[in-house]
């Protein structure tokens, strides 16, 4: 059964991402990632371009991830719970990497592909 809903992909598709994550001590951070793309009808994914806090967050918590997107036309709400995957090498690694340069003009390499399994559609 999809998790991923054909509303719910063109939102993430359209709209910027936010990722919610915590550290080992609990505290939360929350990101914007311009480079979400839908993988699948379970899967998500974003290059990780800077790599700090979220990226450190995801390697302590790769379970407590939430992602959240905005129609602003419809104001329709999507909030995602999931597990991610820090991806530094591969075939899907070279092929975000390279729509980063394509879209992002002057970004360095990200230095992973996160690929995020969603668990549980909110709304």
């Amino acid at each position: 059964m999809a998790i991923l809903t054909p509303e719910t992909k063109k939102i993430i598709s359209e709209q910027l991402c936010l990722i919610a994550t915590v550290n080992k001590q609990g505290q939360p951070n929350i990101a914007p990632k311009g480079t979400m793309r839908v993988l699948n009808n379970e899967e998500l994914v974003y290059a990780e371009i800077f790599g700090e806090t979220t990226l450190q967050n995801i390697l302590d918590n790769p379970e407590a991830i939430m992602v959240v997107a905005v129609d602003r036309e419809t104001k329709k709400l999507v909030r995602l719970q999931g597990k991610a995957e820090v991806i530094r090498e591969g075939e899907l690694y070279e092929k975000i990497a390279k729509q980063v340069e394509e879209i992002k003009r002057g970004f360095p390499k990200p230095k992973a592909a996160i690929k995020i399994k969603v668990k549980k559609l909110i709304s």
